[in-house]
């Protein structure tokens, strides 16, 4: 009764959910139930910033929900296929909380043809459809629990809560039929092991083995071939596994065959150098791109590109917690394979340094090198970083605005061309060593050096 009492008072307690209470009492005879992972995550009480709320409504027909919800906010059809509805209540944004998912309990049925593609169902909503069918259809037991919010009970019909306690994750019916239906699905269990730390079911992750291999399958659309796992289905569960707990998301991966079908050539360097992802055991969530650097760090640039790309992982959208730039991971292991010492640091032109170890990737590369055990380089770039911080003080990556600027080089008489960059490099590495503080001082000693060079 206490986990019943902790989701009612969740629920109540969210501003965006006010439209609850009223639809309980606009439609006393239809049933309205929280479903998925808010379900799950409640139960384990965890402590999570903003829930993912899923509600699907029984006893009530298409049109009156349309039209309800259509008064008090957002709404919009997820495609014809999945027939869930995003609505944001009026006075609410994306800003405030995410788009509450609402839908009508349906079945699903592998289309003919099907070679396990998550797009690949009939589906059937039937607001008179009993809350268990509907639940028979999801991936996990953890997932397919449901809580009546107007009776305030859980409704369990595979022992998801069982299996939550156990720190178990199961398949509802039989796992093979599961996976084979959406093959997305044993990505998904990668990620919720990873991530909840939970142990996979044998019957589960044995089906998840002997089909992952079927990840890469494509089919002819329109003349074309296609994935029939998405490639941007497979970078988000990608980025969400080796996020959120990048160690154990590896060993999952690495053990359910996905980093041989996904990342072949890492498999290749994996299968003569056993201490290849050793470096990665002391990541810490959040830090995908030190993650992806790291797992392709033996790549050339062109290789890298071609894995992000074949996994989806450059595909997420700009501002999504997943996004990765494919362009820094490549300047990251660019900066790595180039071997730097310690001295030559030490003794690079402050400009050179500056487009190596600041600018947005200097902290990251740094991270890098400590994880790889790379101490002593490290600390160079560390107490060489401080310097330059101190000096202009600025925090961290945080830039460091020039003196001067090409529009002053040829104010003084420079014809364009190469000459420009030169001298505005050779006033930068004096600007970082703290030689020329101010631009004045900065104008006249390039009025010094074009006088001196005129005259020799």
């Amino acid at each position: 009764m206490l986990q019943e009492e902790h989701i009612t008072q969740t629920l109540t307690s969210q501003p965006g959910l006010s439209f609850v209470h009223d639809f309980l009492f606009a439609f006393p005879k239809a049933n309205l139930f929280l479903v998925g992972g808010a379900v799950r995550d409640l139960l384990l009480n965890r402590r999570i910033r903003e829930f993912d709320f899923d509600f699907v409504v029984q006893g009530l027909d298409q049109t009156n929900l349309e039209a309800w919800l259509g008064e008090r906010g957002e709404l919009n059809l997820v495609g014809q296929h999945f027939g869930v509805y995003k609505f944001m209540p009026k006075g609410f944004s994306t800003r405030d909380m995410a788009f509450i998912d609402i839908a009508l309990p349906r079945t699903e049925a592998v289309a003919d043809g099907s070679l396990g593609g998550y797009k690949d169902f009939d589906v059937q909503s039937d607001p008179n459809l009993s809350i268990e069918d509907d639940l028979a259809r999801r991936d996990f037991t953890i997932n397919a629990m449901a809580f009546d919010v107007r009776t305030r009970t859980l409704i369990d019909p595979f022992n998801g809560q069982a299996d939550l306690q156990r720190k178990l994750i199961r398949a509802v019916g039989n796992p093979t039929q599961r996976f084979t239906e959406d093959l997305s699905r044993i990505l998904r269990g990668i990620r919720f092991a990873s991530e909840l730390e939970f142990v996979l079911d044998e019957a589960t992750s044995l089906a998840m083995k002997e089909l992952l291999p079927r990840i890469n399958t494509q089919k002819e659309v329109n003349g074309k071939l296609e994935y029939i796992v998405p490639r941007e289905t497979v970078g988000v569960e990608l980025a969400k596994t080796l996020s959120r707990n990048p160690t154990r998301g590896l060993q999952q991966l690495q053990a359910h065959g996905a980093i041989a079908e996904l990342f072949p050539d890492i498999q290749a360097l994996l299968n003569t150098d056993l201490k290849y992802l050793t470096p990665l055991a002391q990541a810490t969530p959040g830090e995908l791109t030190i993650v992806l650097t790291l797992l392709l760090r033996a790549l050339n640039k062109t290789a890298v590109h071609q894995a992000l790309s074949f996994t989806g992982l450059d595909t997420l959208e700009r501002g999504s917690a997943g996004r990765t730039e494919a362009d820094q991971i490549v300047a990251l292991i660019d900066l790595l394979q180039k071997n730097f010492r310690p001295t030559e640091v030490q003794a690079m032109r402050a400009s050179e340094f500056e487009r190596c170890f600041f600018n947005g990737k200097g902290l990251l590369f740094v991270r890098c090198l400590d994880l790889l055990g790379q101490k002593e380089l490290a600390q160079a770039i560390r107490i060489r970083r401080k310097q330059m911080e101190d000096r202009w003080l600025v925090d961290h990556d945080e830039s460091i605005a020039p003196l001067v600027s090409g529009q002053d080089v040829l104010a003084l008489g420079v014809l364009a061309g190469p000459q420009i960059r030169l001298l505005l490099d050779q006033v930068r590495d004096r600007q970082l060593d703290g030689l020329l503080m101010r631009r004045e001082d900065a104008l006249d000693w390039l009025e010094q050096e074009l006088k001196q060079k005129s005259s020799s």
